[in-house]
């Protein structure tokens, strides 16, 4: 229900104008048009993102404070580097709980403890042949951003950044390490 009213929703921000109209027409040119117009929507469009309801739901868990450090794209000198670290993986963490990033891969959260930042991930190893370190930490390798603030933070507080790797069903991890000796020559 809460999907149909969501694209209902959608639809009178996008052609609500045309439908005040059809229905002026006649209430069976609108109705047909709005369920025509729904149709269409929840066929051929993702589910709308209720916003509103995502923004108080994050109000719940961190202050508008703690928003505004991880969204902002400079370095705050404000933050220690431990504080925004341990702030970001708990957001992450929040944000991303069982985020699925292929048909193989999902991302369950990240951690930051004094020594490493870890991307957590899990592998449905009933989909997997094998898994080579060397082969995903070159694909990492060409994807990272030393410009990024959270690597710049990462290395500024001298911790190793970890994807940790672990099969869902044989519990086995593997971790793809890049020390921080490695992040600044990047």
């Amino acid at each position: 229900m809460k999907r149909v009213f969501l694209h209902f929703k959608r639809l009178l921000k996008k052609i609500g104008f045309i439908l005040f109209f059809a229905f002026a027409i006649s209430p069976f040119v609108g109705l047909g048009l709005l369920i025509l117009s729904m149709t269409i929507s929840m066929l051929l469009f993702k589910d709308p993102v209720d916003v509103e309801r995502e923004v108080e739901e994050l109000l719940t868990h961190f202050t508008e404070e703690e928003l505004a450090i991880i969204y902002d794209d400079k370095v705050d000198e404000k933050v220690s580097d431990d504080d925004y670290l341990s702030l970001v993986a708990r957001y992450q963490s929040y944000i991303c709980e069982n985020k699925k990033i292929d048909e193989i891969t999902t991302w369950t959260g990240s951690e930051a403890n004094k020594d490493s930042f870890i991307y957590c991930y899990e592998l449905n190893d009933r989909k997997i042949i094998s898994f080579d370190i060397d082969k995903q930490k070159e694909g990492i390798r060409n994807s990272l951003n030393k410009n990024n603030v959270q690597t710049y933070r990462i290395i500024n507080s001298g911790r190793n950044l970890v994807f940790r790797y672990t099969f869902k069903y044989s519990g086995i991890t593997y971790d793809v390490i890049f020390t921080n000796e490695e992040l600044r020559n990047l």
